[in-house]
């Protein structure tokens, strides 16, 4: 696999996690986790989520090496985030003071770790614990995994509505805005008169404030108006520089 180019991997992964592909999921989850390391970064989040539904424990402690930001090679944030949700689906299997000190840990008067690893761990921590908190992450696992979804990897997060525009660039198509109709964690539905296909791939920087995020992201479906994408890989949010005095 690792020879494949990465929108093979994608459609080869994105098959195996079809809800529909439910009585394989415990092998492909076993495959997944053998392989993580040499799969393309950008197929590498779906991977651990189809990880973390199937409750792969043989995956434990690689999980561990990657939210604590300690494996060789899988250190992306959201790669961290990914396998630190994962991880809040094995409960029992030693996870938990890890969450905690991704929570909690500090370093003088400010958390080690940014505000939505820290989020993750809490959210995580409170599914391994059984708390009452954790009834709506639960949920959204237990919806994923019904065979009847219609989508490739059905939405987990909780979608919030917008209207903002979105600066983004397509590898095969001129850049352009794109109205972010909704958006979440895992993904956002796109409104564009540019036509894409399932499979593409998009950057996409999204703007707030002073702040902006850039994406990298998988078209998954395709609507009346627009794209439903699915993020694959995000970096932290940066502030603009302030202009310098005397500068134009």
């Amino acid at each position: 696999m690792a020879s494949w180019e990465w929108n093979l991997q994608d459609l080869a992964v994105s098959e195996l996690s079809r809800p529909a592909n439910s009585a394989s999921i415990h092998s492909a989850a076993f495959v997944f986790s053998a392989i993580l390391a040499d799969a393309h970064p950008l197929v590498v989040p779906m991977m651990i989520d189809q990880i973390g539904l199937a409750q792969e424990t043989t995956a434990v402690a690689q999980l561990m090496e990657i939210a604590a930001g300690e494996h060789e090679i899988l250190r992306d944030q959201f790669v961290r985030i990914k396998a630190i949700e994962a991880l809040g689906t094995h409960a029992g299997h030693g996870g938990g003071e890890l969450l905690r000190s991704l929570a909690e840990g500090r370093e003088g008067l400010t958390y080690a770790e940014p505000s939505g690893l820290r989020a993750a761990a809490e959210d995580a921590l409170a599914m391994i614990e059984d708390r009452p908190a954790s009834a709506r992450t639960r949920a959204a696992y237990d919806s994923t995994a019904q065979p009847s979804a219609s989508y490739v990897v059905p939405r987990r997060y909780t979608s919030r509505a917008i209207g903002i525009a979105a600066p983004g660039s397509h590898r095969r198509v001129a850049g352009g805005l794109a109205r972010v109709k909704t958006i979440s964690l895992g993904g956002a539905y796109l409104e564009s008169p540019r036509k894409l296909s399932v499979g593409d791939s998009i950057k996409l920087e999204v703007r707030s404030g002073l702040r902006k995020i850039s994406f990298t992201a998988v078209v998954r479906n395709i609507g009346p108006d627009g794209s439903g994408v699915e993020f694959v890989a995000h970096a932290r949010p940066r502030p603009r520089k302030a202009p310098q005095a005397g500068s134009a």
